[in-house]
């Protein structure tokens, strides 16, 4: 892992436990997929995706979590609740840092998208 997306974990979960998070995996693997962060808050198990840039120059970081991006982490999200939380409320945020010299800046986007659902007839 880069020392950046290092930083910008240890940051959010420290951000998300100073807001009453409680964290119980950090970078849980699925096969090849892993989520950054599984956290509970108000009786609800946090699926959290961290993303990270040094500049706002060319684009936020929660930009990056692309649909392809999403599939994976509700994989991940899919094994993971069968496996620990069985019958547990979901939901999928995204916690963007910004990383500099100067200061970090954190935003959290909560409900941040909503796994697909896929119909075939």
């Amino acid at each position: 892992m880069r020392l950046i997306g290092k930083q910008a974990e240890d940051q959010a979960a420290q951000y998300l436990e100073r807001k009453g998070y409680k964290i119980y995996f950090r970078n849980y693997r699925f096969g090849r997929f892993e989520v950054d962060i599984v956290c509970e808050y108000k009786d609800q198990i946090i699926i959290v995706e961290v993303k990270a840039l040094s500049s706002l120059g060319i684009k936020k970081p929660y930009e990056s979590v692309s649909k392809i991006k999403q599939r994976r982490i509700v994989k991940v999200a899919d094994h993971l609740l069968c496996e620990y939380f069985p019958g547990r409320e979901c939901r999928f945020d995204i916690v963007s840092i910004i990383l500099n010299n100067k200061e970090v800046k954190i935003a959290h986007i909560s409900d941040a998208f909503l796994p697909e659902i896929n119909i075939s007839y």
